[in-house]
């Protein structure tokens, strides 16, 4: 089902943004040649009484296209000189190259707010919950990171990433309104659920053991304490094993029959181990409400603040706080549709959501080969009172086509690589 969902989710995609191209060069009187979900050979081709255009499904479902008459550098005699893109005017010219990404905002916005119609959504702002940190309570605030500035789950997320494993200065508000910094220390966490490259000779699952090599522990006894403190929740585990580090420790136990026992663990370092992520030491949580207007707040909302996430990415990049190893591509996205089909429908169509935004942000870039820029040349265009050389556009273009393609293959490398 996974492929079918990533199929699915990147053919709903590609198929929106073309189709706005579409739509306006149609509306505009432009030449369309043919209109392509996929790319590579076809598959399926038909066509359309009165209607010029092929339109076809290719075999990789990882992009498509509308080919117009007029973008082209040889001119092609055949099409009438009112129907090629390049002798339109410019800003419909403008509107033909935008429409994609336009097309890709509308519908996250539209399938956001039928979350919010249908779903307790958290709104913006984010708030702690469950703190193990001494210092950092329930409902507090989260407003900044490194003192930049925290309004919503995605920038919060987005500050957490690039802190990685070091420590951190967490702004937050207190319910009486008082700010506080605190120190906040990431905690690796390996595939074990336990500290990252550290083998306890077993794994939990909250708080409760899964797999065990040990002989004093069954699958099923819970955790209730380290050294004699009493142990309630998992982040307060992970805590506790960070300050016990690679000493010695007595783990306390309830078994199924209800039977409390004491067992020495002596904790290894290993290093084949998988890091899952990290844990902060606390959880956080949003306002939550429900109904017609809380859905308008959240599609907006959640519109906003993922296209500021990824204003901040691009920033990131170009500052070096970001790597490239970090970015995903196709087999990315593949394993992202693989998590995100576990936590049900409704997930999905966040995703789907998620990745129109990032494609039609990126699209509308002012690069060359993108929509940005193509709207790039109009601008220049119409700053310069004159058309740039058709021959220089192309080539620029092109060249920006062949770096995308080599972007794209390190990319899908370091998705593979993450992979392994």
């Amino acid at each position: 089902m996974t492929i079918i969902y990533f199929i699915l989710i990147l053919s709903i995609t590609v198929f929106i943004h073309e189709l706005g191209h579409f739509m306006f060069a149609k509306k505009f009187g432009v030449y369309v040649y043919e209109f392509s979900i996929g790319m590579g050979p076809k598959l399926f081709k038909f066509n359309r009484k009165n209607d010029e255009t092929d339109y076809c499904i290719r075999l990789l479902p990882i992009g498509g296209f509308v080919q117009m008459a007029g973008e082209e550098v040889e001119v092609d005699e055949k099409i009438p000189v009112e129907k090629r893109l390049q002798s339109k005017p410019a800003f419909q010219r403008f509107m033909i190259m935008v429409a994609g990404v336009m097309m890709n905002f509308l519908l996250a916005i539209v399938l956001f707010f039928l979350i919010g119609l249908f779903n307790n959504v958290s709104l913006n702002n984010v708030y702690v919950q469950n703190s193990s940190i001494d210092g950092l309570n329930n409902n507090d605030k989260i407003v900044a990171i490194n003192g930049n500035f925290v309004n919503n789950y995605d920038k919060l997320a987005l500050e957490m990433t690039i802190a990685g494993d070091k420590e951190f200065t967490m702004t937050v508000k207190t319910e009486n309104g008082d700010k506080k910094d605190v120190k906040v220390l990431p905690i690796g966490v390996g595939k074990s659920n336990l500290l990252y490259e550290k083998d306890y000779g077993f794994s939990v699952e909250d708080l409760s053991i899964t797999e065990t090599n040990l002989q004093e522990l069954s699958v099923g006894d819970k955790i209730v304490g380290i050294n004699g403190k009493k142990i309630i929740t998992y982040l307060e585990l992970l805590n506790e094993l960070k300050i016990v580090g690679n000493n010695n420790f007595t783990l306390t136990v309830i078994d199924k029959g209800n039977i409390e026992k004491s067992v020495s663990i002596f904790p290894k370092d290993i290093k084949e181990d998988e890091l899952l992520g990290y844990s902060y030491g606390f959880y956080i949580s949003g306002k939550s409400e429900k109904g017609f207007f809380a859905a308008i707040k959240y599609a907006f909302g959640k519109f906003f603040s993922t296209i500021e996430q990824m204003i901040f990415t691009v920033f990131y990049l170009i500052t070096g706080k970001i790597s490239l190893s970090m970015l995903s591509g196709p087999v990315g996205i593949f394993n992202a549709v693989s998590v995100y089909s576990s936590y049900g429908f409704t997930s999905l169509i966040s995703l789907l959501c998620l990745i129109c935004i990032n494609v039609g942000f990126i699209n509308i870039l002012p690069l060359p080969a993108f929509d940005g820029g193509h709207v790039l040349f109009i601008i220049i265009e119409k700053i310069k009172g004159s058309k740039v050389d058709p021959k220089v556009e192309n080539t620029i273009h092109n060249v920006g086509f062949i770096l995308l393609m080599l972007l794209m293959v390190l990319v899908t490398y370091n998705d593979i690589i993450r992979l392994f």
